[in-house]
């Protein structure tokens, strides 16, 4: 899978891109603010409908600008396959595969795997646990209509549930209605806890691997936490009733679920150095990119923005060795050095497009 043409108008900071790409490799380049991140941004918003860093979809369009696009060329499974997304002035999202527009963006997902590896992955040690269950969440989903499906009505349900307890404002629970809703809640819970806890058995022994191939000497673990282990849901409803009435909201859940990372038994955001946290994540990334590359046959996208100053150099080294293997496939870096980028590089790949910003059109066939 890769990308052959990226076009961007009124995206973020870019008011019109038109990069053509034939390399394996594919360095932007420029000073801090010139819009580096915002083009590996882009590529992720083609894949996933949505930016990696920006939850409100307006926030994407230039300011004092009405409308936005991206439109990217790719090769899937060996076809050539054009996507478009576009924005206008009602805010409203239209998405095109090959010229026709899908009727729901969920249909979108999974279509191309992206892996997105960026100094603001930190925020998975020390954020709260609604980032580390969208990690889970993003990952299964790429693979499984399903549980996405089941995501999307959980909080549908959940929302209406508590919207009721808010509204309650000391009157009496209506048994009937909020036994309706446990009843939505229940088989969903159910499933999604199933699916996240087998799959997350199974990842466990890619970042253990991954973990090892960047040089960590300590042995590290990905909990997965869930109220529902070893518990009834229904039960478990009942046990909080007063508490969610009191509190206004669901308190027991899947959405409440987390991830606890350890190293040698101990938890990894108050014991870890920073090399130890900077290798964690960064294996993390990389078993969640050869976790998606084994269960659909397809290699996915790798972006790297701005890891070479974040890193040091025995670390990066690895990396570079490991990513420019066969085993990966096309990859779009972010850095503010062109010869830094070409060190880390040079060793492993001559395959590499250099996009210097400010970006200027005689760029868009210009390779080195």
């Amino acid at each position: 899978m890769e990308i052959s043409n990226l076009k961007l108008y009124n995206f973020k900071n870019h008011h019109l891109v038109d990069l053509k790409i034939d390399s394996k490799v594919i360095a932007i380049t420029g000073e801090n603010g010139s819009g580096k991140t915002n083009i590996l941004d882009a590529v992720y918003y083609i894949a996933n409908t949505k930016s990696y860093f920006i939850h409100h979809d307006s926030l994407v369009i230039t300011d004092g600008q009405k409308e936005c696009s991206v439109h990217g060329k790719l090769i899937i499974d060996n076809e050539d396959t054009e996507i478009g997304i576009s924005m206008g002035e009602s805010k409203k999202k239209v998405i095109k595969k090959n010229g026709k527009t899908y009727s729901k963006l969920v249909d979108h997902v999974g279509l191309i795997q992206t892996v997105f590896i960026t100094p603001y992955d930190i925020e998975l040690v020390f954020d709260g646990s609604e980032i580390r269950r969208r990690f889970i969440d993003y990952t299964i989903s790429q693979l499984d209509k399903n549980y996405l499906y089941d995501l999307v009505e959980y909080r549908k349900v959940i929302d209406q549930r508590n919207a009721y307890l808010k509204s309650l404002d000391g009157n009496k629970l209506d048994d009937f209605l909020i036994e309706s809703l446990n009843n939505k809640l229940i088989p969903l819970n159910e499933r999604i806890f199933k699916v996240r806890a087998e799959f997350m058995l199974e990842f466990n022994d890619f970042f253990d691997k991954y973990h090892k191939v960047l040089g960590a000497k300590e042995t590290g673990k990905i909990i997965y936490e869930s109220q529902l282990e070893g518990q009834d849901y229904f039960n478990l409803l009942k046990i909080n009733e007063q508490k969610d009435i009191l509190a206004c909201r669901t308190t027991a859940g899947i959405h409440k679920d987390d991830l606890i990372f350890n190293i040698d038994d101990k938890q990894l955001r108050k014991f870890g150095s920073q090399g130890q946290i900077k290798t964690f994540v960064i294996a993390l990334k990389l078993s969640q990119f050869f976790y998606l590359k084994k269960k659909t046959n397809r290699i996915p996208l790798l972006l790297l923005d701005d890891i070479f100053e974040k890193i040091d150099e025995s670390r990066s080294m690895k990396l570079m060795e490991l990513v420019c293997s066969d085993g990966f496939g096309q990859i779009w870096v972010s850095d503010t050095s062109s010869n830094r980028v070409k060190k880390h590089f040079s060793p492993f790949t001559k395959s590499c497009k250099y996009i210097s910003l400010p970006y200027s059109a005689e760029q868009s066939n210009h390779q080195v």
